[in-house]
């Protein structure tokens, strides 16, 4: 007997493992970057990180654990969605590999604003306001990278969205949430790359919508087994059939 012959257990381990990806990242991504990081101001940026350091490392544990929860999370989908079209799922698999791969090395950008400005090697070598385009050049890599990661995110959620739609498992309406959520995630990380000016706030709520009641369906739900078994049968149908 194997893990997957319980859909609905294993769908409450990915919506386990990406509830967990949308809290820590709300918490180090929005909360603690929201506290600390002053667009356009520096100057306050790097007094508030200077002051406020163990809130900055307080952001960069959760950002470490998104990466981690990333892998299991695509694993448990690709389970639970290769009955649909497997070699979809596993493109989605490996989207989000790809990503969380591009995340866990930009996730060293985090950090260098905060040695850039607090080493003594750096004080002692560097003048305030030489510390400070440093770190601002450091902190805007870090932008570029998470946008970079999200690109790959974005057709991860825009496969695994066609997916559930396409399923008789689990809601259409949440599939089709999840496309939207993979096109904004380009949109916005495009706009970033070509200097476009930034989309309308309310269209962020989209992803965490999208997100958030794949992970609370999956959680709490699961999926409708029957449906489930009846496509996993019509596929080893087919295959007897060939």
């Amino acid at each position: 007997m194997t893990f997957t012959e319980h859909p609905r257990s294993l769908a409450r381990v990915a919506g386990a493992f990406y509830l967990m990806i949308i809290a820590f990242a709300l918490f180090g991504y929005l909360y603690v970057r929201g506290q600390l990081i002053i667009p356009g101001d520096m100057a306050q940026t790097a007094t508030n990180i200077a002051a406020r350091e163990q809130l900055y490392r307080a952001g960069f544990t959760p950002a470490v654990v998104v990466v981690i929860c990333n892998l299991p999370l695509g694993l448990t989908l690709f389970e639970l969605l290769k009955v649909v079209s497997r070699p979809l799922a596993l493109l989605a698999l490996l989207f989000i590999a790809v990503a969380a791969t591009i995340e866990a090395v930009n996730v060293f950008n985090y950090m260098t604003p905060l040695f850039t400005l607090t080493l003594p090697e750096y004080t002692s070598a560097f003048r305030p306001d030489q510390l400070q385009a440093l770190a601002r050049g450091a902190n805007r890599l870090f932008g570029y990278g998470f946008s970079v990661s999200l690109t790959f995110f974005g057709v991860f959620c825009a496969l695994t969205g066609y997916l559930i739609f396409r399923s008789r498992f689990l809601p259409a309406i949440i599939g089709v949430l999840m496309v939207a959520a993979g096109v904004y995630y380009w949109i916005n990380s495009f706009v970033l790359f070509l200097a476009l000016p930034q989309p309308p706030d309310l269209l962020r709520w989209v992803t965490l919508i999208a997100e958030l009641s794949l992970a609370l369906w999956l959680l709490i739900v699961g999926v409708n087994e029957a449906q489930w078994r009846a496509q996993v049968q019509a596929l080893q149908s087919g295959g007897a059939q060939r």
